[in-house]
């Protein structure tokens, strides 16, 4: 079983939106809102929208997203929805900066706990 769960349905994404926090750096911003419902699953989204390329590049980012995420997903706090969406500059970040600027917005929303 994958230890954290994707946002599909629009009225996921709308209830984040409407009811969530934003927080933003250069190179993603994230969008939090506590699960009303499941209170111990993580639903996480990673978005790019078509500015930053063609459909090649825009999947390589969402790539490197996913992988960055999944290294410290043990970290991460349970109960909440989050959606990671990439901006330009994103493009021509590499990985360990994409890791950086994941790390410091889940640690600026609060969602980071103690290393394990």
């Amino acid at each position: 079983m994958k230890p954290f769960q994707t946002l599909k349905k629009n009225w996921e994404f709308q209830e984040t939106f409407k009811n969530g926090r934003s927080y933003a750096n250069s190179i993603l911003v994230l969008y939090s809102c506590p699960a009303s419902k499941n209170q111990g699953l993580l639903k996480v989204a990673f978005c790019v929208g078509k500015k930053l390329g063609s459909a090649v590049r825009r999947n390589r980012i969402k790539r490197q997203l996913k992988n960055v995420f999944y290294t410290m997903q043990d970290r991460v706090a349970r109960g909440c929805s989050v959606i990671i969406i990439a901006r330009e500059k994103a493009g021509q970040m590499d990985y360990a900066a994409l890791a950086a600027a994941l790390e410091d917005l889940l640690g600026k929303a609060g969602l980071l706990t103690q290393e394990k």
